[in-house]
């Protein structure tokens, strides 16, 4: 099995990860148990469509035919040949994902790595010899202990559609909102439509395809608005709020910029590069504006 390292940032990219033989094999096998837990015949297989969202213990989502995106593709069919990763901390911090390829099985085995999970030389990462603390020197990275998606022979099988949009655009494979589903949108007791006219009037794929997702996601449920406003500072992304008898809710604009901004947000398209925490918008890691 063959390694490599997903970097985000403005410049994304895809390393081969150059390992010692005997800790590649300890890896090819580690990875390839992990894979057992998405791959294991005895789970019932749920096409990743409408309300199969939250896959229970015996379940796993799928999306068949999935092609993967070139980022991934390529390196697959010229491993010997590809970029090494080097030896830099800036890099390093950017590792988001690591995946290991068994072409044998044309099998990609997906691990996100959070950002605690990378570790740089200028902090203070502190390793345990013989009862006896000793500070890591080299940057690294600190892999999990479960996989978060598996590719094999054109399917991709995985559990969490969250972590799995960390790694993989797999937006274009959801559902897309009914008028009826909008009309449910907007009665949410604490969502606020501006025009509710306008916004099935003005509502393409791409807004369907989020407003479904944050009605089966259940992220307006779950979390209340001033929750989701303070997470959203964090980004830069303005939410609106208005009181009504005494209940918070969250405006859905009418203007198209600001709609567009809301439905990421609430789609979960942001998130904290790497290790920096710059903002970045997850499908094109563009660096979003101060």
């Amino acid at each position: 099995m063959d390694f490599f390292a997903i970097v985000g940032g403005q410049q994304q990219g895809v390393y081969r990860m150059n390992i010692d033989q005997a800790l590649q094999d300890q890896l090819s096998t580690m990875f390839q148990e992990q894979a057992q837990s998405l791959l294991d015949e005895s789970l019932e297989v749920v096409p990743f469509e409408r309300e199969n969202f939250h896959p229970d213990e015996t379940e796993v989502l799928q999306i068949a035919p999935f092609d993967l995106p070139e980022l991934i593709f390529a390196p697959t069919e010229n491993a010997v040949g590809w970029s090494v990763l080097p030896r830099d901390d800036d890099l390093l911090a950017r590792v988001y994902c690591v995946f290991g390829y068994d072409a044998e099985n044309d099998r990609i085995v997906f691990q996100v790595i959070p950002r605690a999970q990378r570790l740089n030389s200028s902090g203070f990462s502190l390793i345990i010899s013989n009862d006896t603390f000793n500070r890591l020197t080299s940057p690294g990275l600190v892999l999990g202990t479960s996989c978060h998606a598996v590719y094999e022979r054109g399917s991709l099988r995985f559990r969490s559609m969250w972590w799995t949009k960390q790694i993989l655009d797999i937006s274009s494979y959801y559902r897309a909102a009914t008028e009826a589903d909008i009309e449910r949108f907007a009665a949410m007791g604490n969502v606020a439509v501006e025009d509710i006219v306008s916004l099935k009037e003005r509502s393409g794929q791409w807004v369907r395809t989020r407003v479904a997702y944050i009605l089966d996601s259940g992220v307006l449920t779950n979390f209340s608005i001033d929750d989701l406003r303070q997470k959203a500072n964090e980004f830069g992304v303005n939410l609106e709020a208005v009181e009504d008898q005494g209940i918070s809710k969250l405006v859905i604009p009418q203007d198209p910029k600001a709609l567009r901004s809301v439905l990421k947000f609430l789609e979960e398209e942001y998130y904290a590069g790497p290790i920096t925490g710059v903002a970045y918008e997850a499908n094109s890691k563009r660096r979003m504006q101060e």
